[in-house]
């Protein structure tokens, strides 16, 4: 896949959609592509956070192990989604384990490379950031209406 596909990939995910089509390409160039087959994991629970996976095509499926043994399941995406993207920023412990649920191609990006590109185009970040807080918004938000619905009487 070249540079131009990848950066158009990259545009169509949430956190990159705000990202100008110059830091884009930026991105795109660092950008691997990788395959997993059904079964195979992306990422694990409790792992340092090295590379966030851009679906391309396929399901995963989102896991999160629990201490008695068990595991819940969080979600499933598809393309155009990402996963990873907060433990390649803070460089914090995974939250969940990403299990391929059928072939799934992915376009990877590291840590470092991002910071890179951050480095080289700054105005990543800040459009990053902007996706981010208007996530965090939404999550408090929601937050907010589960709590006033569990103190509404029935």
């Amino acid at each position: 896949m070249d540079v131009s596909a990848k950066r158009e990939i990259l545009g169509r995910v949430e956190i990159f959609s705000r990202c100008k089509r110059g830091d884009l390409k930026t991105m795109a160039r660092s950008c691997q592509e990788v395959t997993y087959q059904a079964g195979e994991a992306l990422c694990r629970q409790g792992e340092r956070g090295v590379a966030m996976f851009v679906i391309v095509a396929g399901k995963v499926r989102i896991v999160e192990d629990m201490p008695d043994g068990g595991s819940v399941l969080l979600g499933h995406l598809g393309p155009d989604a990402v996963v990873g993207e907060m433990a390649v920023v803070d460089g914090e412990e995974r939250m969940a384990t990403v299990i391929a649920e059928e072939p799934t191609s992915c376009l990877t990006l590291t840590s470092w490379d991002l910071k890179a590109a951050i480095r080289e185009r700054p105005a990543i970040a800040l459009d990053m950031l902007l996706t981010v807080v208007r996530r965090f918004r939404d999550t408090t938000a929601d937050l907010r209406r589960m709590e006033r619905a569990s103190k509404t009487p029935a």
